[in-house]
């Protein structure tokens, strides 16, 4: 059995889950979002909690899954999720346009990134900006997209980066050894 999936997920009176035909639809403040119940797996909804079971012991992967999906969701719409993204690099910054970022990161030409439904964007500085989205997977999908641009080179670590990421710097080598 699952250590997680063990625990109920617990939410507040501001949040309401339903199930209806293997999908449980999570509202709440922030929004509104659909999780997919696999096969092999039952839920059982009590007042502000979900218990997330295993039918038979053939799909054990899959409760844990289950869980941290409906778990994130709960968690999402009552508090919402934030990345913060550093552009680090001389002259490189990044601008905010209503719903579009502007990266000006040493390529010929600026780039321009529209964000998706769902996502917000606050900046702090020209380089530093923070992505908002009550969807876990959409942010993570967008800030790595974002990323790709001008993916943190090894040696210098220039370039986008997650904050808390883990970087490792390279020693450049030397002539004489």
């Amino acid at each position: 059995m699952s250590r997680k999936a063990s625990k109920p997920i617990a939410f507040d009176s501001s949040v309401t889950v339903e199930v209806k035909d293997d999908i449980v639809n999570v509202k709440g403040p922030k929004g509104q979002l659909s999780v997919k119940v696999l096969e092999g797996i039952e839920l059982k909804i009590e007042t502000g909690k979900v218990y997330v079971n295993r039918k038979d012991d053939t799909r054990k992967p899959f409760q844990g899954l289950v869980w941290s999906l409906i778990n994130n969701a709960v968690s999402g719409v009552s508090e919402g999720f934030s990345k913060t993204l550093m552009v680090v690099g001389k002259g490189w910054r990044s601008t905010l346009k209503g719903d579009s970022i502007n990266l000006q990161v040493g390529l010929s030409h600026p780039v321009d990134i529209k964000l998706p439904k769902g996502i917000t964007a606050t900046q702090k500085n020209p380089g530093q900006f923070t992505l908002h989205s009550h969807d876990k997977q959409l942010l993570g999908q967008v800030a790595a997209n974002i990323q790709a641009i001008r993916p943190v080179e090894p040696y210098k670590l220039k370039g986008i980066r997650i904050e808390g990421q883990y970087l490792r710097q390279k020693v450049r080598r030397t002539a004489g050894v």
